[in-house]
């Protein structure tokens, strides 16, 4: 059999049980002894196995930088605002002004409220509201009784940009509460 196929198996036998039945302090300590039993069986193997350790810190590296660059770009000054062509939601009342917000590893402009309407009558408005210049994507769900409606418009040129329009409305409320927001560009993470 092949003993780089061996040594890898080896390996991840030895590294998957141990998160599942230990605490962290003593994770650390059981995956170091394990890498180093895998370091060593590979060795009299003759197997040159990967150094995790520094390939665990370069990813560490790479994630800090690009927490850094959403940090960034989130305190980054200017207008806050959604894209000009975002269609208006009819009888919409702003909670607030619109606000940058970290999202799933993006930085979103986001603006909430509230309107009278229901959420299948604000995703036709929208929907009626694209032309031809947008793609646009619906999901109608509803979750114990709470109906929500989410549009995705997108441009079909440059610079590629995205809205979307979630309205949600519980069976004993008579608002509906929208939330539009619109994804900012990634900003660039800079090489050493």
């Amino acid at each position: 059999m092949n003993p780089i196929f061996l040594a890898f198996v080896f390996l991840f036998g030895a590294l998957v049980p141990i998160p599942f039945s230990l605490h962290a302090q003593e994770t650390d300590k059981e995956v170091d002894d394990a890498v180093q039993q895998a370091a060593d069986a590979a060795k009299k193997m003759g197997v040159k196995i990967p150094d995790v350790k520094k390939q665990m810190e370069e990813v560490d590296k790479e994630e800090a930088k690009e927490k850094a660059a959403l940090q960034k770009q989130l305190e980054a000054p200017g207008r806050v605002a959604l894209p000009d062509w975002t269609p208006e939601v009819p009888q919409f009342k702003p909670a607030g002004p619109a606000i940058k917000k970290v999202v799933d590893d993006e930085v979103d402009i986001i603006m909430a409220g509230t309107s009278p309407l229901t959420p299948a009558e604000l995703g036709d408005s929208w929907e009626a509201a694209k032309g031809d210049k947008l793609n646009s994507s619906r999901t109608n769900g509803s979750y114990n009784d709470t109906k929500v409606v989410t549009i995705y418009l997108s441009t079909r040129e440059e610079p590629l940009q995205k809205v979307i329009l979630e309205a949600t409305r519980a069976p004993e409320e008579k608002i509906t509460h929208v939330t539009i927001s619109s994804p900012l560009p990634k900003p660039e993470v800079e090489e050493d």
